[in-house]
């Protein structure tokens, strides 16, 4: 036993100084800080290179927006915001960085700092990408103009928010949080790495060496010097490097659950945060009607689901545990609405979900109901797991036949229905319908097809090619049908919802949201994934924050390594 321990002591990796997160490598993340990509860490990574005016930052009991690139100065009446740029701040590319293995030499070359050319240049960049950026939905309905006044000697520009609505300070740091880009820069790179933020991208040794990697900036106070990115070649072996030491943060576990093999307190500590994912069935409106959707709603049992994909009861069980201490509470994940149950209409009671749906009345439905999902993104193994579930013919009476199916098929809206898992949703008042209702059915490219107008009234409202049929349920407002005039009006409530800053308003619109979706019947809302991720002990558990919207890596220049 002796010499196990010293060899375990010898050949253990020392990953001090060092932020050491796996990837699969067949996915190398790509950063582009205004584009959604497929491989979660690539939008991670963008907390590591890029700052906003403002940054979402985690804390204890919440998220904080602290000052990045710009200020908050004022806000004059109810829609001229004044921010001061920070000019003080380095891009990147003011530094030579080389590298030799672990040796990385960063000298400084021509100073380059930020200016309003750079805030502008982002903001042209983020208008013409339109709704391929969730910034844009964003900024759009914030902004006046893609521009701003400014700066004054102070350094001082003035944005035109629009006036129909109460700002107040934090909403407006929110829209003001998209990451900026240099001026320089590419509008349509590949990928990006030139940013302000708290760490430099390393150049790779030799070529054919791209594994990335970034190393600290010297204007900035990160307490670790290195973070490494390591390639796998899939997600089932990222426990077992985590207990090789070959890594030493997992950011995710499959299902969001307990890992059996690292249980030893002493070598890891483990952080939850809110959900801010979860799975849904979506019905093909084209294909299912209104009665067949309401009874394939209720056929659909979530508990029943949920029990499965856990093994609840069983000696395989798979644990959970919460951000606040909760065990292996998996009814607390169980959504019944739209709007899951950790989001704040639910918990504050401005929607009352309906829990009991009722026996499905199986004559109506179609003799086999085709669910699909694409297993070649994100969630991999959860989408297995699911679609094995669905197959299994003793629980939905033999109806159900899912598949996993290619990003084209799905284009095609060849499916009854469609199995997806929403990422990035936020638990607050801002929770995102438009990813729901209106992305492109196309899990390669994020798109959000919102078309507006103006009414007779002046006002902007979404207009009714909104909905074109290239969505996930597949609604086209352009065809006739029973439908039609409910659709539109939903189509309505969900844009005044998205659209709309006053709690009150949101709050009215919920209501009716909810109200018109459960008469639609657009899906069944089966349950949220929990977030878990792991660390080593090396590091301080205390300084690691993770908080609901606010990125994983969001505190990331703040870890530091244990002191005792």
């Amino acid at each position: 036993v002796g010499i196990i321990a010293l060899l375990y002591f010898f050949l253990r990796k020392d990953l001090s100084n060092h932020i050491v997160i796996p990837y699969i490598s067949h996915q190398k993340p790509v950063i582009d800080p205004h584009l959604p990509h497929n491989v979660a860490l690539s939008d991670k990574l963008d907390e590591v290179l890029f700052e906003g005016l403002f940054n979402i930052s985690a804390t204890p009991s919440g998220v904080v927006y602290e000052d990045g690139l710009g200020e908050f100065i004022d806000i004059v009446g109810n829609s001229t915001v004044i921010i001061r740029l920070n000019a003080s701040k380095k891009w990147h590319s003011s530094y030579s960085v080389t590298a030799d293995d672990d040796e990385v030499t960063v000298t400084e070359s021509q100073p380059r700092t930020f200016s309003d050319q750079d805030l502008r240049f982002t903001l042209r960049r983020i208008q013409q990408l339109g709704s391929l950026s969730p910034d844009y939905i964003l900024v759009s309905q914030a902004l006046e103009t893609w521009d701003f006044e400014g700066p004054d000697n102070n350094n001082e520009i003035k944005f035109r928010f629009k006036p129909d609505r109460e700002w107040k300070v934090d909403e407006i740091k929110d829209v003001l949080s998209f990451k900026i880009l240099p001026h320089d820069a590419e509008l349509a790179a590949a990928s990006y790495e030139t940013g302000t933020g708290p760490y430099l991208t390393v150049p790779p040794a030799s070529p054919p060496n791209d594994v990335p990697r970034f190393y600290h900036n010297p204007a900035e106070a990160a307490e670790l010097k290195f973070v490494d990115l390591k390639p796998f070649v899939d997600n089932s072996t990222f426990t077992t490097e985590l207990k090789n030491t070959n890594i030493n943060v997992l950011l995710e576990t499959p299902f969001g659950a307990v890992s059996p093999i690292l249980g030893d307190a002493e070598d890891y500590f483990t952080k939850s945060n809110i959900a801010t994912t979860f799975f849904a069935v979506l019905f093909n409106t084209q294909r299912l009607n209104r009665e067949q959707r309401t009874e394939l709603r209720k056929l659909l049992d979530n508990k029943v689901i949920m029990d499965r994909f856990y093994k609840a009861g069983t000696p395989q069980q798979r644990n959970i545990e919460d951000y606040k201490g909760n065990k292996n509470n998996y009814s607390d994940y169980l959504n019944y609405s739209v709007f899951p149950s950790s989001s704040y209409y639910v918990e504050e009671e401005i929607v009352l979900p309906m829990r009991e749906k009722g026996t499905p009345d199986l004559s109506v439905l179609p003799d086999s109901i085709r669910i699909v999902a694409t297993m070649n993104f994100q969630h991999r193994e959860e989408y297995g797991e699911m679609l094995e579930i669905l197959n299994d013919r003793s629980l939905f009476n033999g109806k159900v036949r899912a598949a996993a199916v290619s990003n084209d098929e799905i284009k095609r809206g060849n499916y009854d229905a469609i199995l997806v898992a929403i990422d990035g949703y936020k638990s607050t008042f801002l929770f995102n319908l438009y990813d729901i209702f209106l992305r492109e059915p196309d899990f390669e490219t994020y798109k959000i097809n919102l078309v507006t107008e103006t009414n007779a009234k002046g006002e902007r409202v979404a207009a009714p090619a909104s909905f074109n049929g290239r969505n996930f349920c597949r609604i086209d407002a352009s065809l006739v049908g029973d439908d039609r005039e409910n659709f539109l009006k939903f189509l309505e409530h969900m844009h005044g919802f998205m659209y709309s800053n006053y709690i009150g308003d949101k709050q009215a619109y919920a209501g009716f949201l909810e109200e018109t979706e459960q008469q639609l019947a657009l899906g069944a809302y089966l349950f949220s994934l929990p977030s878990l991720a792991y660390f080593s002990t090396q590091f301080d558990a205390q300084s690691i924050q993770l908080y609901g919207v606010a990125s994983q890596l969001s505190t990331i220049e703040k870890w530091r390594e244990r002191r005792d």
